[in-house]
């Protein structure tokens, strides 16, 4: 299987929008190129799978997110004592200062936040690991995809996308993939075997993934405090040092 370019189930289990891939179905021979990362983390297959993640593992989740939600309480408290400029939040220059000073509620701040974010990922953990099996399965299924559109389309050099300075928008054949993988790989199991744990590809592939969920979060949150007549967000929960 080709080697991919080098992902916090936080609530509802999100497709990033901008993974979509750009349109591309012209005609191709010679040289072309894909982007294996987008075809596995935009397939419908996945899709699917975090539906039915968020379905099967609903109790876990909110759980998680009620905990989630008190421990930001929780340190918004704590952080009161360092928080010299009342902000809400802690800057450098005030965890240095309480650094400097020995504040044990610094100290007390951090463990607060170690053993929360502990918590927090254990009720979420049987959701992410659901989520890392079916991202595993469909990115097995990349390689048979890949090789079907390559005959079809009479390529004989497939080059990934990450090494690509210049290209004919023709030769981008990332959507063809991503079509023939959907095809072939309408939907995948979200049941990890006993005792199953994520190469360390899909390690890469989920990390990838939860980056992106988080980065189209925060753009829906700025898309929506830019609209007109929205009110201010609230500044964001601290994240100790």
């Amino acid at each position: 299987m080709n080697t991919f370019k080098k992902l916090l189930i936080g609530g509802a289990i999100v497709v990033p929008a901008a993974f979509a891939a750009s349109a591309a179905t012209a005609q191709v021979s010679g040289i072309a190129f894909s982007d294996p990362e987008s075809v596995i983390l935009s397939a419908k297959a996945l899709d699917a799978a975090n539906q039915t993640i968020a379905t099967t593992y609903k109790a876990q989740l909110d759980q998680a997110r009620a905990r989630q939600q008190t421990l930001d309480t929780e340190l918004q408290a704590l952080i009161a004592p360092l928080d010299t400029n009342k902000d809400k939040q802690l800057s450098d220059a005030e965890v240095q200062a309480a650094q400097a000073a020995k504040n044990p509620a610094l100290a007390k701040l951090e463990a607060a936040q170690k053993a929360g974010q502990q918590e927090v990922s254990r009720l979420r953990q049987p959701a992410t690991l659901a989520q890392a099996y079916a991202i595993e399965q469909i990115a097995m299924k990349y390689d048979p995809a890949m090789k079907a559109v390559v005959a079809a389309k009479k390529v004989s050099l497939l080059l990934s996308a990450g090494a690509i300075q210049y290209n004919s928008p023709e030769a981008d054949l990332t959507d063809e993939i991503k079509a023939e993988l959907d095809r072939q790989t309408p939907s995948v199991s979200v049941t990890p075997p006993a005792n199953w744990q994520p190469s360390q590809q899909t390690g890469q592939l989920f990390q990838r993934y939860q980056q992106l969920v988080y980065y189209s979060a925060m753009q829906r949150q700025q898309g929506a405090a830019a609209a007109p007549g929205a009110a201010a967000p609230g500044k964001p929960a601290p994240q100790g040092r």
